[in-house]
Parts: C-alpha cells; structure tokens; sequence
C-alpha cells in the first residue's frame, strides 16, 4: 500500500510538472519569495522592539539587532520609529501582493490541471475502440469526467498549499533556532512526535479517498439508471422504493464524506492542544528557569503562535492530498485501459493510403468474431456481397448477428478471422477514418442534442448550406414536419429530442445520415421502435433514394425490407437463406416464409 501511494505521488507530481513547468517553477517562486518577505518581517521586528524599549542587546537576539543596525548604518539611516514602522508596513505589503498573486498562480494551476485531465481522458474516451467502450459502464466514465476530477483539483490547491506552508514553516524555524536553540529543538522534536503519533489518523485519509471513489461511483451509476428508467418506475408506482434506494446511496456518500472531515479535524485539534501545552511549557521553563530576555521571549512566542497554525495547514493539506490521490489513481487507470484499448486511426498515413470510395461492392469474406471468446463465435464464417447503388437487407431474429455485421462494415470491430474489404481494399488503421467520411449511420436508438434542429443536423456537415439542409430533410420525409414548427430549424428539441415524436427523432436522424452525402447509408433497425405510419414514412423515404446510393439495412421485422435488391436471412452468426423478396417467397419452408407467414404479409 504504501508503494501504491508512492507510486501515485510520483506520477501526480510527473503530470503537474511536465504539463506546466513553467508555471509550476513560478508558483515556487513566490513561494520562496513569500518565506523571505516573512523572514524580513521577522528581521523588521526587532529593531521595533529595542525602539520601544526593550532590551535586544543580548544573546542571539543581540547578533540579530546589530545584523540590523549595520545594515541602516550601511544605507546611512538611522531608525526611527516611524521609520521602522514604514518599512515593516512595506514588507507587510509586499508580501500582501505576493499572496494575492501567488493565489491567483496556484488556482491556475489547480484548474488548469484539472481541465488537461479531464480533456486528455475525454479523448482517450472518445478514441477507444468500440468493443471497449461497450463494454465500460457509462456512469464510470461521468463519474471520473467529473467527480475524480473535481476532487484533484482540490487536491492540487491542498498540494501548492502543502508546499508553500512547508517553505515558511522553514523561515520561522530557522529564527526560532537562532533565538533558542535547545528548546525549539525540543518543540520541533516534539511537533513531529505528534505527527507521527497522528500518522495513524492520518493513513485514514488515503482509505476514505477509496471509498469515496467506490460510493460516488455506484451513485453516479445509480443516477443515471433511474434517471433512464423514471418513466418505467413511475408507471410501476415504484417512486417511494425508488427515493429509499436512492437515499440509502446519497447517505452513504455523505457519510464517507463526513468521516474524511471527521479525521481531518480530530488530528488538528489533537495537533494543536498538544504543541499548545508544549509551548506553555516551554515558555514556564524559559520565564522561570532560563531567564530569558522579554525581548527574545516576546519574538519566541511570536514565532510559535505564527509557527503552530503552519502545522496545522501542512497537516491538513496532506491529508486533503492524500484523500485525492485515489481519484488521481482512478482516472490514470482509465485513461490508460483507454489508450491500451485504443481504435487506432493513423491518420499520418491516411494521404499516402488509397482513399476509399465504394463503387463496385463490400465482401466480408470467411469472417469470425466473438465478444466472448474463441468457443462462442457471433459470426462464423461469413461471405456477404453489398453491391454499390443496391439495397442490401440483413434480415433475423433478435441475437442472429445483424448489427455486429453493420459495425464490421463500420470498421467499428475488426473481424478475429477474414477480411473485410471495399473495392478490393481493406478497412485498416490507415483506410477507416477515409471510409467513416463516407457512410451515413442510422440506429435503432436516435441519438439528438438539446439544441436546434439545425445544430443536430449540422453535426454530420457543419459546413452545410441551408439549401442543402432542406433537401436532406425532404429526402428524409422530414421536411414538412420541421418547417410547421415554430422556429423551424431553430427549434430547440428538449433532451434527446423529447418535443419531437419518435417517428420525427428517426427522420431527424435519416435527414442527418443524408446531408453528408455518404457512398453508404446504414439502417440499423431505425424502425423498429416505431408505429406502422411512421414505419411507411421512414420506408418511403428509403424508397425515394433507392438506386442513388448504397444501402445497407438490418431488421428483424422483414416488412421493412420488401424493396430491398438483395435480402440475407441471418441467425446465430451464419446466412441461412439469401435470395431477393420472391426468390425468398418461392421457398414456403424456409425460414423467411415461415416468418413472414407469422409477420402476417405474404404479398
């Protein structure tokens, strides 16, 4: 475990130095410039102690005072009180401003870092490979997007403050040394006693960051499943059973939360009384025992009081630093299962490979793939033609493979065994992000910002022309509906398009597929969730483009696929019947009869 947190320590430190050095070496700057302002202000006291009468002509405060005098000797002043007092307001105000600057420093740095890992963990998100991605909860990848991250943040501002109280705690007790020696050894001796008597309490930093971790993660996981499924529990009654669930979960949280307080503040209080009553005992034996002058036991105690509240926030801060570390490791781990995982698009060599364009057909040829392993195969041994300017249909049950064949095409998954090729050429690191600029994709679930209609559209061709925009949306049947809306194409359609119909949503997403103008469009089962009169508009507008442009359909419902130049019948992984809509009729015993016998049309 403690290799585990060293090992974090390292990389965290790593990341924040190389990713801004600069402003890093800055922040430590201040820093040390601030410890030396304390250090003047420290040295501008004593001469204001001797001015107002006290005796500063003895021991080491009395090497300290004449350090001084030679000094204004030197800039030929003599001090004053007055004088004094200016100069001490000055290193007072210096100092004021190198905090306020400083601060401004250590937050850029504080949200800047956050903001490169969570753009950096974004971008490993988003260029993962598709089996990857669908295989990793949703809820995990919010919950380090923005949780984990949050909580370096912090932790990152608790670090630069862990550094800057480590450099003044330096300054005061050097003076504190040179003023008594012995004994401010003995206080220091005894400060890190504490410490690690502490150190303990302390380690419960790092444990509770854990659970942290785990109980805002099942809670964002928990979040986002109700959230999708509030109208099913509404419809059940289930609300009270939902609310209770979810209280249970958000009272954890907060416990988790209250404890890691709990051990922040009992170690400062334990802290703080313990070096407390060493210092009044120190401070007894020096009145009592020591004699020692007031002027140096008036600075002495000066330096404790200023001394022990530096402990306290070094304290503090390495226990808010050590509680982050674990969302540190999290996010590290995530982005680096990402990059292991990640879809490879080399796009350095994409000029010099051939760019795609289909114009003669798409093979899948002696294809394997399995999500589960060697011994349980999706696909097995596939050969499939999609002619270009042909409607191809992938037709079968729930489970038959359908969809795995439209993300092989896509280049989504690459096969375990054979080739997937268009015009002869494999879809390869070097050939998929050409042959993604040519397919136009159209899911079963429809996937719209809350934003315009155009915004949604343009998300496939932001450089379209509203012309363009208008024939897509007539392509896609969706024209008319759009155009009798209030704003038209600026009408902001709710989340995930909740003020649309689901038959609009889908000619949404058709209208979208369309105005990129793809060689190949991809239904894949776009109508299955929708009522019959949709289904005809979504069919008619398929229809009307039949011959421009290469189609590839997948559906389970064979009453969408009448049209379709070429029809495969799909299950459990292999072709079991391929032939056009009356060849496929002619054979009564076949599977596509027995179907469409049961889908109730046998036109």
């Amino acid at each position: 475990m403690k290799y585990f947190k060293n090992s974090l320590l390292k990389q965290y430190t790593q990341n924040l130095t190389e990713l801004m050095p600069r402003k890093v070496a800055l922040a430590v700057t201040l820093m040390v410039l601030l410890s030396l302002t304390e250090a003047v202000s420290l040295v501008i006291l004593v001469p204001l102690l001797g001015l107002v009468g006290l005796d500063v002509g003895q021991g080491s405060l009395g090497q300290i005072a004449g350090y001084v005098s030679s000094f204004f000797a030197l800039m030929g002043l003599k001090p004053s009180l007055a004088m004094v007092l200016v100069i001490y307001v000055v290193v007072i105000s210096i100092s004021a401003i190198l905090t306020r600057y400083q601060s401004i420093k250590t937050s850029e740095i504080q949200y800047q870092f956050a903001a490169h890992l969570r753009k950096r963990l974004y971008n490993a998100i988003t260029n993962s490979s598709w089996l990857f991605f669908s295989r990793v909860k949703s809820s995990n990848l919010t919950h380090a997007l923005t949780n984990e991250i949050d909580r370096i943040s912090t932790g990152t501002g608790q670090f630069l403050t862990l550094l800057a109280g480590i450099m003044i705690l330096v300054v005061y007790i050097i003076f504190a040394l040179e003023l008594a020696g012995i004994f401010t050894g003995v206080i220091f001796a005894v400060g890190v006693a504490i410490l690690l008597i502490l150190r303990k309490r302390a380690g419960r930093s790092r444990s509770s960051g854990e659970e942290i971790t785990t109980t805002t993660r099942d809670l964002y996981y928990s979040i986002i499943q109700h959230l999708d499924g509030m109208k099913t529990i509404k419809s059940f009654g289930m609300q009270g059973e939902n609310i209770k669930v979810f209280r249970k979960q958000a009272d954890q949280v907060a416990y988790n939360y209250l404890d890691a307080i709990r051990s922040y503040v009992d170690v400062k209080l334990l802290f703080d009384v313990g070096t407390v009553v060493v210092l009044a005992v120190m401070v007894f034996l020096l009145v009592e025992t020591i004699k020692l002058p007031t002027a140096s036991l008036f600075l002495l105690i000066y330096l404790f009081v200023r001394m022990i509240p530096q402990f306290s926030t070094i304290q503090r801060a390495y226990q808010y630093f050590i509680n982050m570390l674990p969302a540190f490791g999290t996010v590290m781990d995530l982005e680096k299962e990402c990059l292991e995982n990640s879809e490879v698009i080399d796009l350095e060599d994409e000029e010099g490979a051939k760019k795609i364009e289909l114009k003669k057909e798409i093979l899948l040829e002696n294809v394997k793939f399995s999500y589960l392993g060697e011994e349980h195969f999706i696909i097995k041994n596939m050969n499939l033609k999609i002619l270009a300017g042909k409607t191809t249909a992938i037709a079968g049950p729930s489970g038959a493979g359908k969809s795995t064949v439209a993300d092989l095409v896509m280049g989504l998954i690459k096969p375990e065994m054979g080739n997937v090729t268009v015009d002869g050429i494999p879809i390869s690191d070097k050939s998929l992000a050409s042959w993604r600029s040519e397919i136009g994709y159209v899911a079963q679930e429809t996937f719209l910002f809350n934003e315009t209609i155009r915004f949604n559209l343009q998300l496939s061709c932001p450089d379209a022309s509203e012309e363009d925009i208008n024939e897509a949306l007539k392509l896609a049947a969706a024209y008319n509906f759009v155009s009798k809306l209030p704003e038209g194409l600026d009408t902001v359609i709710g989340d995930r398009g909740v003020r649309l119909s689901g038959g609009e949503r889908q000619r949404l997403a058709l209208a979208r597929a369309l105005l990129r103008k793809p060689s190949l469009l991809i239904m894949d089962e776009a109508t299955s969730n929708l009522d019959s009169e949709n289904e005809k508009k979504i069919i008619w507008a398929i229809d009307n483009i039949h011959g421009e442009i290469t189609i590839l359909m997948v559906a389970h419902r064979i009453s969408t696929i009448k049209n379709a130049d070429y029809i495969y019948l799909v299950d459990n992984g292999k072709i079991l019947e391929f032939g056009t809509w009356k060849e496929l009729l002619k054979n009564h015993k076949g599977w596509f009869g027995d179907v469409n016998k049961n889908q109730g049309d046998n036109r």
